[in-house]
């Protein structure tokens, strides 16, 4: 996993927030969870701040979640394997959203197909640069989550979506265009796994999480802060602060966006806007395949796994 410096609940004004190890309460805390410490208040007025900072810089964003790519890539062909039938064979894979291109990257390695897209133009090009670098085949294009067009071909075993990327879509309506999307994307009994944070709307703490990775000389420290959710809305305010090290040179760079709400109720209706997915599992962003959870607020991140159904005489999309 990344650098987990800790997930704090704080006002971003303060200079005192309470670290939490790790997100699942179930799992012994470090020694390190107890003590509060100082972080950096989110002040925009001393970084270059847009919204799309942090995805405009795909080498920054990549190395801050480059640890996660193993466990990730075990998860995917585990439950296809568990839940898809697929064995041991190569899949078929696509990544709405793709980023960096680090799970292209990971599932080419090992023989799988991959297709991805992301609406950031930085991304696609630095995800394709990678591809071709290591000699891995895989097509990358730009394209949006709720409109996507693929390209000629077979069906995929599973689409995939993590690390909260499907919140972006923050009207209903796209969000389940984008649902609808992949799960015509896939074959019957094909999988669609979307990984998210719950949101608990009687929590009034606001998030905050530190993550650091390091590649040759190169350091990047971000700090994400979340704030207090719109429930009308169902927006929350996002905030995250890139600091870049390289020898003595120091950049900051802040990245400003929404993000749609989920609790477990308005997740479970999310899913029932798409008749041809049924949910078969549960779990959470440390990717076990031998630790499953149910949709509620035990803690924020789930992985959900969606499955589609056998075509039905009948059944129509409504």
């Amino acid at each position: 996993m990344p650098k987990e410096e800790g997930m704090a609940r704080g006002r971003p004004g303060s200079a005192r927030v309470t670290f939490i190890f790790p997100r699942d309460p179930r799992r012994a805390l470090s020694p390190l969870s107890s003590p509060s410490v100082t972080v950096p208040a989110p002040r925009g007025d001393a970084a270059l701040t847009s919204a799309t900072a942090w995805y405009d810089s795909p080498l920054y964003y990549d190395m801050v979640y480059a640890d996660y790519t193993p466990a990730e890539t075990r998860f995917i062909t585990g439950i296809c394997r568990r839940h898809a039938g697929t064995g041991s064979r190569p899949l078929r894979v696509l990544e709405p959203a793709c980023g960096s291109g680090r799970l292209l990257e990971s599932l080419s390695r090992r023989g799988h197909v991959v297709h991805g897209f992301d609406l950031n133009r930085n991304q696609v090009a630095f995800a394709r640069a990678r591809l071709r670098r290591k000699g891995l085949k895989g097509k990358v294009w730009i394209d949006s989550m709720d409109r996507f067009r693929l390209p000629a071909g077979r069906p995929y075993d599973v689409a995939h979506c993590f690390v909260s990327t499907f919140k972006y879509l923050t009207s209903e309506a796209a969000a389940k265009r984008a649902l609808r999307l992949m799960a015509a994307a896939v074959r019957p009994g094909g999988l669609v796994l979307l990984g998210l944070h719950l949101t608990d709307y009687r929590d009034r703490r606001e998030g905050y999480e530190r993550w650091i990775g390091r590649r040759g000389g190169l350091k990047v420290i971000s700090h994400t802060w979340s704030f207090l959710p719109d429930r009308r809305r169902r927006i929350e305010g996002m905030k995250t602060r890139m600091k870049i090290v390289r020898g003595g040179d120091v950049r900051v760079e802040d990245t400003v966006w929404d993000f749609r709400t989920y609790s477990p109720t308005e997740l479970r209706r999310l899913i029932a806007q798409a008749p041809d997915l049924e949910l078969v599992a549960c779990h959470d962003f440390h990717y076990d395949l031998g630790s499953t959870r149910s949709i509620d607020l035990s803690y924020s991140d789930i992985v959900v796994v969606l499955r589609r159904r056998e075509p039905t005489a009948g059944r129509r999309q409504r």
